[in-house]
């Protein structure tokens, strides 16, 4: 009889976490417009200073760092604004064939403006803080249904995907949010909600494709084949997508990208650590970070082969799938935390989600190590801000 008010005083709860997570970093973001970007919203696409632009967004006024190639941000602006290859917008990307499948932030951006060049740059924004509202907002509902108060929800800040998305628009974000309304879905069993997810997940980064084939996978297992099969169709649109960008686009080198010895790329970076042109201090404590954020990844590696027997098995198995769609990654992934912090955000984020499943913290360890280097390089817009102010 019950059931129904408490549900809906859980989902209150959880919209309040939300509102206060996309309220943060809101706040967050105008400060470090307003003071260190001359309140040009724009330089949250980090789009280089040494790089073309396309001419048709001259009177953007885009905000361009000086002698920098830029940023993915950059690339994802550009598709928003030619979703459909109509514009020749393709040939001022990187790899036109690879951004382009991960249209699901650029796409609805493009939806959002109703296709008005002048709207778009805003929508990318609201799209960014609405996705950290979703995340936290799904984090509070997967918390209090383990019994921890909704508050919890607000931790979602601290998924690396999440703090990246606070200096620069990328994809990972979304995908991280989509992760963790998965694991609420599943343990909530909830199919609808899912098939929603896994039909988005895949549309915002490859790497969603994962959470679909564990959630077959498992039910596969299971004998469950019907609703495999369901689940299986969830991939379809994204499939199609992927077949539409391969039609308009070129092929790109990715061969530099991989390494044949596993977890080559993570160990030659532990090995090989960069040497930062920073005050001595500073130094210090970035190379410290790196090293520390280096082996959060690793250690969530391990955790995905040795998941609690108290987590739902399509978690553990995107954790696990994650984990091997890493081992081959090589050098370019590996550069600073920034990269390879949000590209495994959603592996570190499936292994921390076992902390609410166990009483156990440790799973949330890999989160606590890779987070400094990343909030490293974030104090420092916080010391841009401080010295605008008190100068």
């Amino acid at each position: 009889m019950h059931s129904r008010p408490a549900v809906t005083g859980s989902r209150k709860r959880a919209v309040t976490a939300g509102l206060v997570a996309a309220a943060l970093a809101l706040g967050w973001q105008f400060l470090v417009v307003r003071y260190t970007f001359g309140g040009n919203w724009t330089a949250w696409f980090c789009t280089g200073g040494n790089v073309e632009q396309p001419k048709a967004l001259d009177f953007e006024h885009l905000y361009r760092f000086p002698q920098s190639d830029g940023y993915d941000g950059q690339f994802y602006h550009y598709i928003a604004h030619d979703p459909w290859f109509q514009r020749g917008f393709d040939r001022y990307i990187d790899a036109p064939r690879l951004r382009y499948r991960r249209i699901l932030n650029p796409g609805l951006a493009f939806v959002l403006s109703a296709g008005q060049d002048r709207w778009v740059d805003a929508a990318l924004v609201a799209l960014n803080l609405l996705f950290i509202f979703a995340g936290a907002y799904w984090l509070s509902r997967y918390a209090q249904i383990h019994g921890y108060h909704a508050a919890w929800g607000t931790v979602f800040l601290l998924a690396p995907a999440v703090l990246v998305s606070l200096d620069r628009l990328t994809a990972d974000l979304a995908l991280t949010a989509l992760c963790v309304a998965f694991a609420l879905y599943v343990s909530e069993k909830r199919s609808g909600e899912l098939y929603v997810v896994l039909l988005l997940a895949p549309l915002a980064r490859e790497t969603g494709l994962l959470l679909t084939a564990a959630c077959c996978i498992v039910l596969l297992f299971e004998r469950h084949s019907k609703p495999a099969f369901v689940f299986a169709t969830s991939a379809i649109p994204a499939l199609a997508w992927y077949a539409f960008v391969q039609s308009h686009t070129v092929p790109y080198d990715s061969s530099r990208w991989f390494t044949p010895i596993p977890f080559g790329g993570l160990i030659d970076r532990m090995i090989h650590p960069v040497t930062y042109a920073f005050v001595p201090v500073v130094k210090w404590l970035a190379e410290i970070f790196d090293e520390c954020s280096l082996a959060g990844v690793a250690l969530a590696f391990v955790f995905s082969f040795r998941p609690s027997s108290r987590f739902p098995r399509p978690l553990a198995l995107a954790a696990l799938l994650t984990t091997l769609s890493g081992i081959a990654l090589g050098k370019p992934f590996w550069g600073d935390a920034f990269a390879f912090g949000r590209v495994f955000s959603p592996l570190v984020v499936l292994v921390a989600l076992q902390s609410f499943a166990t009483r156990s913290w440790w799973p949330a360890l890999p989160l606590a190590l890779i987070d400094p280097r990343i909030g490293l390089q974030l104090g420092y817009k916080l010391f841009q801000i401080a010295r605008t102010l008190f100068a």
